[in-house]
């Protein structure tokens, strides 16, 4: 009998060791490695900034000293892959005052404006650090509340660099540094009519991105 009884005892210990293990091993099946956003599919990506602007003029030697006014963009293209993204940009920098010289009292607005198709590229696939470039067509001139506006149309570059911090699997914040720059003629051929005229955009945008997926580390 002695020997009998040992059974029952024996069962219960190992069914009391295994159910702990069969407890750890589905816990370690459920448990998923972290993951990250991908860049995939379509993305519109919206900044605002504090642009600085500054013009020479082709028969002078230096810039003008920087001049703070607000600038926006608006970027919206695809992701061919986890590296790269391709779109149109749109770009904005003005600047308002109030002319108080007694002959002309009015409000005057200078602004520098640029549409281009550019390519941000990402070195890292995991991480939210990219480089980008472009090309395109702006124009810089200047309006007044009483007279016609001037303004002259020229090719357009720009360069910049930010760092996508996902918000979620959709949206990221980003800060960024964008520098836009053209040579306008409001009298073609003639040098003391050509300028140079730059803007370097310090900001911050937001991206939505519409096929986003993740991936494990």
């Amino acid at each position: 009998m002695r020997r009998n009884a040992s059974w029952p005892a024996l069962v219960t210990l190992i069914a009391a060791a295994a159910v702990p293990l069969h407890a750890q091993g589905r816990d370690r099946g459920l448990v998923e490695l972290p993951d990250r956003p991908v860049r995939s599919g379509l993305y519109l990506t919206a900044g605002l900034g504090d642009g600085l602007d500054q013009y020479k003029y082709q028969d002078l030697s230096g810039y003008t000293s920087w001049l703070s006014g607000p600038a926006a963009v608006l970027r919206i293209g695809g992701t061919p892959n986890h590296n790269i993204r391709l779109g149109g940009e749109l770009f904005g920098w003005w600047h308002s005052f109030y002319n108080s010289d007694p002959s002309f009292q009015e409000d005057v607005t200078e602004s520098f404006t640029a549409a281009l198709l550019d390519a941000q590229f990402y070195p890292s696939r995991r991480d939210g650090f990219y480089v980008k470039g472009g090309l395109g067509f702006g124009r810089s001139g200047t309006s007044y509340q009483f007279e016609n506006g001037i303004y002259n149309g020229a090719f357009v570059w720009t360069v910049g660099a930010g760092y996508d911090i996902p918000l979620s699997r959709g949206i990221s914040i980003a800060p960024t540094v964008d520098f836009y720059q053209g040579s306008f003629s409001s009298s073609p051929g003639d040098p003391t009519q050509s300028y140079v005229e730059h803007v370097l955009n310090i900001g911050a945008s937001l991206t939505f991105q519409a096929g986003h997926r993740r991936y494990r580390r």
